[in-house]
């Protein structure tokens, strides 16, 4: 049970599962009465109500005396220290009714306005998640349309080199469109061909995105080079694989295939320039 200082200092209530509590000691000391007959009292009223109204307004507790041995006492919500106190007769057992009454009050305020500010928090957590849910919504799809440039951009140097290559004598030069992009997809997150799953792109976060597209530039460059080079066109396969590898070395790989961190874009851009 948490504990709290109510308006009415004399008066000590407790909570328990957000109901306010107030013990038969607390009920005894105000009211003048020993602690044994208000447990008697209670067990009277407990034994004359029905089961479930005594189970959920009367838990039995302990505490320890002054000699530090355990000793029975009773906690008690509104509804059960009504009941009981409904015994209790006098002018000076009115006030304290009345002091009592105004402590749970407060406890029942202080519980309410708790539990807004608790519901108000919650919400304000709750718009900051939708707001970064939307952010990396935004993100990957700017990532995954600029990706998807690229690769268009890739691809059409892939075509020159497949005709670079069958012009040095290549039987299956047309087999370059997937062998640079199992050379990627192998070097970047350990994939074979085989285990990429279909519309494999659009299962990766906007930072594994990021990673690809620069191995793809990358590729690009290190085709154009070769070519411009007149490098032999298996060389040139070995020489995009190196640039990609470089790559990786200056950057690391990206995350596994969950969601992961925000790529280092303007790092990448220096090492494929």
């Amino acid at each position: 049970m948490n504990k709290l200082a109510t308006p009415i200092q004399e008066i000590q209530l407790t909570t328990h599962e957000g109901t306010p509590m107030v013990s038969s000691l607390t009920v005894a000391e105000k009211f003048g009465k020993r602690h044994d007959n208000v447990l008697q009292s209670i067990e009277k009223l407990k034994a004359d109500c029905p089961d479930e109204f005594g189970l959920l307004n009367f838990q039995e507790s302990s505490y320890l005396n002054e000699q530090n041995k355990s000793q029975p006492m009773v906690a008690m919500t509104r509804d059960g220290f009504s009941l009981l106190a409904m015994g209790f007769t006098g002018a000076k057992a009115v006030q304290w009714k009345i002091r009592f009454i105004d402590a749970f009050n407060a406890m029942e305020r202080h519980i309410l306005d708790d539990a807004r500010d608790t519901l108000k928090a919650a919400k304000a957590e709750l718009r900051k998640a939708r707001q970064a849910e939307r952010h990396a919504q935004l993100e990957w799809q700017q990532a995954r349309s600029t990706g998807k440039l690229t690769r268009r951009e890739e691809t059409d140097t892939i075509r020159t080199f497949i005709g670079y290559a069958k012009g040095q004598g290549s039987r299956n030069a047309e087999m370059y469109y997937l062998s640079f992009s199992a050379m990627v997809n192998r070097a970047l997150f350990g994939l074979e061909p085989k285990n990429t799953p279909d519309h494999f792109r659009d299962t990766l976060d906007a930072a594994q995105l990021g990673h690809l597209r620069m191995a793809e530039i990358a590729v690009g460059r290190a085709l154009t080079e070769g070519m411009a080079n007149t490098l032999p066109y298996k060389a040139i396969f070995t020489f995009a694989k190196e640039r990609v590898k470089q790559l990786i070395a200056m950057v690391g790989k990206p995350h596994p295939l969950l969601a992961g961190e925000p790529a280092n874009t303007p790092l990448l851009l220096a090492v494929v320039a």
